[in-house]
């Protein structure tokens, strides 16, 4: 056989070419068969000389059987492991593919989801936002005191929302105006815990003669320090008795008192026809204050005045990167984008403050305001189709019990 290029393979196939034996006989039987049978029945000496090397053949022809089946042993086991390892693989693959199949499934659902509430999103985010104004619809049960604030030498309007089952326990008169809400609960404005100086309740006696406002105070009221002093002291009057017309200073004896640099005080208009802008105190909190900026007796004035401040103390509500002009038709005030916006495009929280001030500047003419040439239709609780309302007030505040 060492001359012929035999190896495992053609053995294992000649071995497995070769034709099954099956014998049914019982091992008895054939034992039997075996001991009567004279073929194998053999003199002493050559049954010894058999015995020395019968043994060995056997050995050398089952370590053969053993080389030709290990083989094809370990190739099966093999194939077994190869076909375990690729159904595991399979398996695998299935149940991968499933899971894929299910987070398509839910992608799609949740893109369908988003398309269905896409119309509002802008509507429940904006509506979700603080809100810089007080509308009339929200005054329900509630009454509003007005009141300037100071904050470095600036008036800060705040509207601070009272109860009415508290008003009505407290106060006799079931219909206060802006006098009889000052005299009762200024003094209990927290406005150092907000971040503002101790400015309220005014030094002396406040009541009302019709339309104006009277201020009876000290001689050592300190108004009247400096022009800046005087001028923060009427603003703040401006933003707190928003329902009466006039504003007097006067003395005990009740005739106009003397106020330093500008002599005896002379009837003061309360009204305040300026632009609104952002105001940022030093805890972040942000207010919509109104502020001079040039000649703003007209709302389209004030309107495009909102654009530019010129100065560091506020900041405009209206992004640098929108135009727009202003038309007046009866008493709306039509503000038109130069091109479409998107609303969308735009930090709500940006759009929120601009809409505001908008309503806020038009306010102080008592002049509604309607955006025109805007995508969206609606933002927030604000319905842009038509003129927006006029707000009650401007920066509302709870106050703590």
């Amino acid at each position: 056989m060492a001359n012929n290029n035999w190896n495992d393979d053609k053995l294992e196939k000649l071995l497995h070419s070769m034709p099954k034996m099956e014998d049914h006989r019982s091992a008895e039987d054939i034992l039997a068969r075996l001991k009567k049978d004279e073929r194998l029945i053999e003199p002493k000496s050559r049954k010894r000389k058999v015995r020395k090397w019968v043994p060995a053949f056997i050995a050398i022809a089952a370590m053969l059987v053993v080389s030709l089946l290990i083989p094809s042993m370990l190739r099966q086991n093999e194939g077994a492991l190869e076909s375990e390892t690729e159904q595991a693989e399979v398996e695998l693959f299935n149940q991968k593919r499933s899971m894929d199949m299910s987070d398509d499934q839910g992608q799609t659902s949740e893109a369908a989801m988003d398309s269905a509430e896409k119309a509002d999103t802008l509507y429940t985010m904006a509506s979700a936002m603080h809100s810089h104004i007080v509308l009339p619809d929200e005054m329900v049960n509630q009454y509003p005191l007005h009141i300037g604030l100071i904050h470095s030498a600036n008036v800060i309007p705040v509207t601070v929302l009272l109860p009415t089952e508290q008003v009505e326990n407290d106060m006799k008169d079931q219909n206060p105006d802006s006098v009889a809400l000052y005299n009762q609960y200024a003094a209990k404005v927290p406005e150092t815990d907000l971040g503002f100086d101790d400015y309220h309740p005014y030094k002396g006696k406040i009541y009302e003669s019709g339309d104006t406002v009277l201020n009876e105070v000290p001689a050592d009221h300190g108004y009247d320090l400096a022009e800046a002093t005087i001028a923060n002291y009427f603003d703040s009057a401006k933003e707190t008795f928003t329902d009466k017309k006039f504003f007097q200073v006067v003395d005990e004896a009740g005739k106009p008192a003397e106020l330093g640099p500008v002599g005896k005080a002379a009837p003061v208009p309360l009204d305040r026809k300026l632009p609104y802008y952002k105001y940022l105190m030093p805890s972040g909190e942000i207010y919509l204050i109104p502020y001079e900026n040039g000649d703003t007796s007209t709302v389209s004035d004030a309107l495009l005045a909102m654009k530019d401040p010129q100065n560091d103390i506020v900041e405009s509500v209206v992004p640098a990167q929108l135009d727009y002009n202003v038309s007046v038709e009866k008493d709306v005030a039509i503000i038109s984008f130069t091109e479409q916006l998107n609303l969308d495009s735009i930090d709500h929280a940006v759009l929120n403050e601009m809409i505001e001030g908008f309503m806020l500047t038009g306010s102080n003419f008592n002049i509604s305001i309607q955006l025109k040439n805007t995508i969206q239709t609606q933002f927030g609780k604000y319905d842009l189709t038509k003129p927006l309302p006029i707000p009650v007030g401007a920066n509302p505040v709870i106050l703590p019990e």
